[in-house]
Order: structure tokens, then sequence, then C-alpha cells
């Protein structure tokens, strides 16, 4: 245990001195080790796949299509194969709602989103890929707040404070990689999401492939993988109600 503890005391020493000591270089230093920054500007529109398993009837899956350059977003999440579809787009706020017996053909109950319900989706199309991304332009404020220690591990945290949210961000402080994510909402609950994986896309940026997602309302342990590809092309009417 004492060794242990002169190790990461030693880790610690380390790194404190070639620390960065504001969010934006710890931001710079992630777009860096995911594929660079010109990169990450370019991405116009993405689709991430995930599959949420807990092995409970409340696994679901979801796609999440987004087009940031029309600033829309439609997001499909399976549950017991059933879809419950939601959309955002520069003039509409939907929920699709399936109705009747799973043998039949599918038939949607279309309903207007409320208005706490549309930002939360806005929210998932701008944050959905990284919360800090052009996060002064969303009105958030970085704070960074020090090398810490997590899971034995030096970590560099962030605060990401908006509006209706606010984020812990844990970034490993050799890698430079988001390695945890704590977003406490306005209602008080508070998601966690552990990365334990990541994986370089066709496009060339990597983004977290797995790890674990846990809910303070839920209160289930989730394993989480994540299939994200970049700037294939989408098509407007996908957004339309």
């Amino acid at each position: 245990m004492k060794k242990t503890s002169l190790l990461i005391g030693f880790m610690f020493a380390l790194i404190s001195q070639l620390k960065a000591q504001t969010a934006d270089e710890i931001f710079d230093r992630y777009y860096d080790a995911t594929g660079g920054k010109t990169l990450w500007n370019g991405v116009k529109s993405y689709v991430v796949k995930q599959d949420f398993v807990a092995n409970a009837p409340t696994d679901f899956s979801q796609e999440i299509k987004v087009s940031l350059e029309h600033k829309a977003i439609l997001k499909t999440k399976t549950i017991l194969k059933r879809d419950f579809i939601y959309g955002v787009n520069t003039s509409e706020a939907f929920f699709k709602v399936p109705t009747g017996s799973r043998d039949k053909n599918v038939v949607y109950e279309t309903k207007d989103l409320s208005d706490k319900d549309k930002n939360t989706i806005k929210r998932e199309m701008t944050d959905g890929l990284v919360p800090f991304r052009d996060y002064q332009e969303k009105g958030y404020i970085a704070t960074y707040v020090g090398l810490k220690a997590d899971n034995g591990k030096p970590v560099h945290q962030v605060e990401l404070n908006g509006k209706d949210i606010k984020y812990d961000l844990f970034f490993d402080a050799t890698t430079y990689l988001l390695s945890k994510q704590k977003a406490k909402l306005a209602s008080g609950e508070e998601i966690t999401q552990e990365f334990t994986q990541y994986t370089k896309s066709p496009y060339g940026v990597s983004y977290p492939s797995a790890g674990t997602y846990y809910s303070s309302v839920e209160k289930r342990n989730t394993k989480l993988s994540s299939n994200v590809t970049f700037n294939d092309k989408i098509e407007d009417s996908v957004f339309k109600k």
C-alpha cells in the first residue's frame, strides 16, 4: 500500500510539472489526441448508434442523426422493439409515439415537444460528441479545477457550467482522452459515463466506443457501446415531421 501511494505521489509530482493551467489547454490536448482540431472543425454531420445493456427489460438502443449545418437532430430510441422518435429542426420540435400492437404495421401519433424537452434534445445535438465543443457559443463557462486522482490514476478535472446543466469532465493526465463525464441536470438527476475504449473512425476522429452509464434516477449500472459515423450525407427530409 505504501509503495502504491509513493508511486501515485511520484506520478502526480511528475505530471504537475507539465500540467495545463487552463480549460482551453486541456480541450486542445483532447482534440490533438483524437485527430486534431482541423478534423473536428470539419465535422458537419454525424450519426451515433448506441446500445445500453444492463440485462434488464429496460435495455434499449438508439440512433441519433445530427446535421450541425442545418441545426437539426433526429433521435430514435428503440425499446422492446418499438421506436420512439424525437426530432428538432429550425421550425419543428416533435415526438412520435408508436401505437397499436407490435404485430401490425406501426402507426405513430405525433405530438409537439414541450419547451423543456425541446431544449433537452437540442442540447443532445450540440453536446453529443463532446459538450465542450464551441462551449462559449453555447453560453457555457469552463473552469480548470486541477489534477485529481480517479480510480488510482491522475486526471485533469474541468467544470463546464451551463444554464440548465453542469458537467464535470475528467481527462486522463497521460493521454488527455476523456475518461469520465458527470452531468448534473436541472431536475437533480446525475448521469455518469465512464469511457474505457476509443475507436478511430474512417474520417480520422477518434471517439469513445465503450464504457458504462449510470443515472441517479434509474440507479442501474449499464454497459454502453457506441459507433459514430462522421460526415455521411443525411437528407434534409429525415429531420422533418
